[in-house]
This record gives C-alpha cells, structure tokens and sequence, in this order.
C-alpha cells in the first residue's frame, strides 16, 4: 500500500528542470506552514519542507507555471529518499512524487490554458498554445519584487498568513 498525501503550502525555491530523450522532471522545495489565530492576531507553527518532483507533460506544465512564492495544493505519493553524504552518513528526506498540483485558489486567481498540441520533447522553450507567443502569457507573480527575496521563513510563513474573508484583493487576517 502507498501512503498518498496532499499539502498545502508555498514554492520556496526555483523550479529546477531537466530531461533528457525520453523523459524530463521538475524539483523544487515547498515550505508548508501551519498557522492558527491565538487571541487577536496569528500564531505560525513550525515549517515543514517537502522536495515535490514532478514528471512527464506535468513537469513541462510546472516549469512553464510554478515560481518561487506561489501558493499551491499538492496532491502525491509520499516517498523517503535515502542516500549517503560525503561523510558516508545515512541521510534521509521526505519526497512528494505528484500526482496532482495546482495553484491555491483560496489565496489566489489563476489563469488556465489548455495546449492545443503536444510538445516536442527536445523543445526547450516554454510550452505554449499553438498561435500565441510566449509574451503574451502572463506568467508573473503578483508582487515579483517581494516574491524574488524569499530567503527566510519568517517570509513564507508571512505568505501563508495571508488568509482573506473572501473579498478580492483584502489580505488582512480576520
């Protein structure tokens, strides 16, 4: 039996992407913040990091669609990577093979585009709807210039604070 898992959390690193002839694979950390209200304010507990790998057309989709900073649902099977260091210590950490992902449309709105073609596998550029460039997607974080210094925790867990009653565009904790 595997053990499948679903998290709720916020890209922490780059998507790294690699392929080769008949394969590719996008990595990349996912910090899972849990958080509760204490009083008048919002406590935030201790951050998991997760690594999620993602294969085939839905490692072409993460690249092309995940950045440092989005929120997002996972959906997986829960791994354990095992490997020695370079002092031979028996190291492990927690994987998510993905299943399912997407971004979290409680804290967000996203855009879906539906590729009219399969992509070449020796494509290295973004995958695209045939007929439409590249620049024409808006493929930009809301606010990029607070998104591309997320180094520490404090700022992910500030990120998922970010809870709304439901109006568009208000982040104010309630």
């Amino acid at each position: 039996m595997e053990a499948q898992i679903s998290l709720q959390g916020n890209v922490g690193t780059v998507v790294e992407f690699s392929s080769g002839a008949d394969w590719c694979l996008a990595r990349f950390r996912m910090a899972c913040t849990p958080s509760w209200r204490k009083g008048t304010g919002w406590v935030s507990g201790e951050t998991l990091w997760v690594t999620v790998l993602a294969s085939g057309q839905m490692a072409m989709n993460v690249r092309d669609s995940v950045h440092k900073g989005d929120p997002l649902v996972v959906f997986g099977r829960l791994r354990n990577h095992v490997w020695q260091d370079a002092e031979g210590q028996r190291r492990e950490a927690e994987q998510i093979e993905a299943i399912s992902l997407g971004h979290d449309l409680a804290r967000g709105v996203s855009t879906f585009i539906r590729p009219n073609r399969a992509p070449s596998r020796h494509e290295d550029g973004p995958l695209v709807p045939d007929g439409m460039r590249v620049d024409q997607l808006d493929a930009t974080p809301a606010d990029p210039e607070d998104l591309e210094d997320l180094e520490d925790l404090d700022d992910l867990a500030e990120l998922e604070d970010d809870e709304d009653d439901g109006e568009i565009g208000d982040t104010t904790p309630v």
